[in-house]
């Protein structure tokens, strides 16, 4: 396995121009999907049906208010945790200093979609997204 001494060894001599790239996010096609998940989120934020400041905004309250009290308990736990990974993927969307597509945001979609299904498994439709 390689060391960090190694790497750096390695890569040391690497311009300062590289060394910038390096760390940006790559441009790339997302899936469809995604594409079509983040608009519906987007469109949720624009409206101000959804504020990330306020993650009890997320739930849809037809489903959220018939569960029982610790199914509720469970999701308010959850909220903290969506509301962070939902203000990644905005941040990172609306940057002037990142690509509208890429992989890593990508990822960032797909983090905060595993983490409403696992929710709504138990729960039904709780979200509004």
């Amino acid at each position: 396995m390689t060391d960090l001494k190694s790497l750096y060894d390695e890569h040391k001599h690497l311009p300062e121009e590289a060394q910038k790239q390096a760390g940006k996010p790559a441009t790339g096609s997302m899936g469809e999907e995604h594409e079509t998940f983040l608009k519906t989120v987007l469109n949720l934020l624009k409206s101000k049906s959804i504020e990330p400041s306020d993650p009890k905004t997320f739930l849809n309250r037809a489903v959220y208010d018939k569960l029982p009290q610790a199914e509720k308990d469970a999701i308010d736990l959850s909220l903290i945790n969506l509301a962070d990974i939902l203000r990644h993927v905005v941040e990172f969307r609306l940057s002037s200093d990142t690509p509208d597509s890429s992989p890593q945001l990508q990822t960032m979609i797909e983090q905060l979609w595993q983490t409403k299904s696992r929710i709504e498994e138990k729960a039904g439709d709780v979200f509004k997204f």
